[in-house]
């Protein structure tokens, strides 16, 4: 059942992308181009229809037309769905890929997540945005601030590809997307902060204290 639903995702994915491919190359991505299109095949349809049951009998067979327009309705009703549906899921979704991860077996107390902190990870788990941002408490060695190198760890064994090689645009949109996300110990991130942490966790990794990090952050995840 799980090889059936592996090759029946990847088909849909290709009929997906080639449909997506078609609707944006040769329709132009517009809603009024797109029902255009769907009304022209739809008398296209007509008329191939008419042909084979003889145009002098349209009226004897009007209940026919009547039902293929219903379904041309419903197909622009459904297309401007979907499209207002896909724009949602855009504007809610983070923009990062995630690994699929078991969540029976993910241990947030490891973390020192609350109730609504482990809520808001799950939907960042789903590629979505957090409603209202983590407050991440776990300190550094001086206990005056929540560690930052932790939730580097974090999303670089959650994120597809991990995080330590990106670079430029990408990893700015990860700074902002962490800010958008977590607060430290109750106070914004600094970005300067961010930044200066994020060259020191990369230039650490080999340290026992990084090594430990990540022993335990993939515990938390039930990796380990």
């Amino acid at each position: 059942m799980e090889k059936f639903i592996q090759n029946a995702g990847r088909a849909l994915a290709r009929v997906r992308t080639a449909t997506n491919d078609f609707l944006n190359e040769r329709i132009g991505g517009n809603r009024g181009n797109l029902i255009f299109f769907l009304v022209c095949v739809y008398i296209l349809f007509i008329l191939l229809v008419s042909a084979v049951i003889n145009f002098r009998s349209l009226i004897d067979h009007y209940q026919i037309y009547l039902g293929l327009l219903l379904a041309l309705v419903l197909a622009i009703l459904w297309v401007a769905v979907f499209y207002e549906s896909e724009s949602h899921m855009v504007k809610d979704g983070h923009g990062f890929t995630m690994e699929r991860l078991k969540r029976p077996r993910m241990k947030f107390h490891l973390l020192d997540l609350d109730p609504d902190g482990r809520k808001e990870l799950e939907r960042i788990l789903l590629g979505r945005n957090v409603l209202t941002k983590i407050n991440f408490t776990m300190g550094n060695k001086s206990g005056e601030s929540a560690n930052h190198r932790l939730l580097f760890v974090l999303f670089d064994e959650i994120i597809v590809g991990g995080i330590t090689e990106i670079t430029g645009e990408r990893k700015q949109e990860f700074f902002q997307f962490l800010q958008n996300s977590f607060l430290m110990n109750g106070e914004p991130i600094n970005p300067n902060t961010l930044k200066s942490s994020f060259s020191s966790w990369k230039a650490d990794q080999e340290k026992t204290n990084s090594k430990n990090q990540r022993k335990l952050v993939k515990q938390m995840l039930g990796k380990a």
